[in-house]
């Protein structure tokens, strides 16, 4: 089972039994806001956990969607990078936290850790996210990750009656060699 460990959090592989604390972070209104309401059903995410679970196995990688667990083994969330475009060597993020679990920094940790790895076992050239722009709490994660705003992608999505905008993020690893 692949691992990271940082100063406060085990970053691991999903396990079967861990279904019930992944989706209980994806099942808060705060959260749900942000996706089309067919995208929070309990089968919905079942089928994305299935796909991680399935992930873990391929041989090579291209995917480390990684659980994040206090020291006493509770997952509080996930956390991943998924390579995208293996020839120019691009990878897409994201980063999720249950609620009980905000405001202790624990996003910035755990994606610190993954991009860290990602830029220098994967050797990652270039890490994406896209958020909705209204999503200010993955903005703000991105920007002090050290993400730059690339642009904002209007009205890309519909769902609950509205057009969405996208926001795009991304840093390189000379930039994140830097910040080091």
């Amino acid at each position: 089972m692949f691992s990271l460990k940082t100063e406060r959090l085990l970053l691991r592989d999903f396990q079967p039994d861990d279904f019930d604390a992944f989706f209980a972070t994806t099942n808060d209104p705060e959260y749900q806001q942000f996706y089309a309401e067919e995208e929070m059903t309990r089968p919905f995410w079942q089928q994305i956990f299935t796909h991680i679970l399935e992930g873990t196995a391929e041989l090579p990688r291209d995917s480390y969607q990684l659980a994040i667990c206090l020291p006493d083994g509770t997952l509080i969330g996930t956390c991943g990078v998924r390579l995208e475009d293996a020839a120019n060597r691009q990878a897409s993020f994201g980063c999720a936290i249950a609620r009980p679990f905000w405001g202790h920094g624990y996003a910035t940790e755990a994606s610190h850790a993954l991009f860290d790895f990602a830029f220098s076992q994967l050797n990652i050239h270039r890490i994406y996210a896209d958020t909705k722009a209204k999503n200010g709490r993955a903005r703000a994660l991105a920007e002090h990750l050290g993400m730059q705003l690339e642009g904002i992608l209007r009205q890309t999505q519909f769902f609950r009656g509205v057009w969405w905008d996208t926001a795009v993020y991304a840093i390189l690893k000379t930039e994140w060699d830097t910040r080091k």
